[in-house]
């Protein structure tokens, strides 16, 4: 019996496949870095130390968060953090300061919202992206967002007195600049906002207008 050659294509296959193999295996473990990467990541241990007043915590050692636009809030080490920046009304939501999923993102936030030495908005995004980043659930964060961008601080903040986007006032708004400014809570408007974002076909961008919106009127009201 004559034995035949096997084709060219099975002995190539034999000698690439593990190579092909291992290419592809590299090639999807740098999809997921990257897109572990795009979620943001926490560099440290979080290590606190409550103070006297049983409130307070100091940082024992250096904290950063990279966000997810790989820009770096770092914290460093003697800060002292107490949670006010998350207003307490929204606490039974969540849970007292330090606790569970959100704790992290919740110090970065503290921090850059006592120093006002980055953009207020920017601050309270930094929240919602560092819960992410620590799997809290995306409704929840993108609540307890919309509780601090409508409740939490605000400084040099242009208020815009006309957000209708289409009268003829809007070519030439009002606006008035305020140096720091913090709402009271509003049952009626956390409300608006909750429902809105219950609604998965509202933006993240049309609820934080609806927020500016609702903190505008309150600010040209007084």
């Amino acid at each position: 019996m004559i034995q035949r050659s096997k084709p060219l294509a099975t002995w190539c296959n034999k000698i690439i496949s593990p190579w092909g193999t291992f290419a592809t295996l590299m090639i999807l473990s740098l999809f997921f870095i990257t897109a572990a990467d795009a979620q943001g990541r926490f560099e440290g241990d979080l290590v606190l130390k409550a103070l006297a007043d049983g409130r307070t915590m100091e940082l024992v050692q250096p904290f950063k968060y990279v966000d997810s636009q790989a820009v770096e809030w770092p914290v460093p080490s003697l800060t002292h953090v107490d949670g006010a920046s998350i207003p307490s009304v929204f606490w039974s939501i969540i849970g007292a300061p330090y606790t569970g999923k959100y704790r992290e993102a919740s110090v970065i936030h503290d921090y850059y919202c006592q120093t006002h030495s980055r953009h207020w908005k920017a601050v309270h995004r930094v929240f919602y992206d560092g819960m992410l980043a620590r799997r809290v659930d995306p409704i929840q964060a993108k609540i307890m967002y919309l509780a601090v961008y409508r409740f939490g601080p605000r400084w040099d903040y242009d208020a815009d007195a006309c957000f209708c986007k289409g009268c003829p006032a809007c070519a030439n708004p009002k606006i008035k600049n305020v140096v720091s400014y913090q709402s009271n809570y509003s049952e009626s408007d956390f409300a608006a906002l909750k429902s809105k974002a219950m609604d998965s076909k509202t933006s993240l961008s049309e609820l934080e207008d609806l927020a500016d919106y609702q903190v505008n009127s309150e600010i040209f009201s007084k």
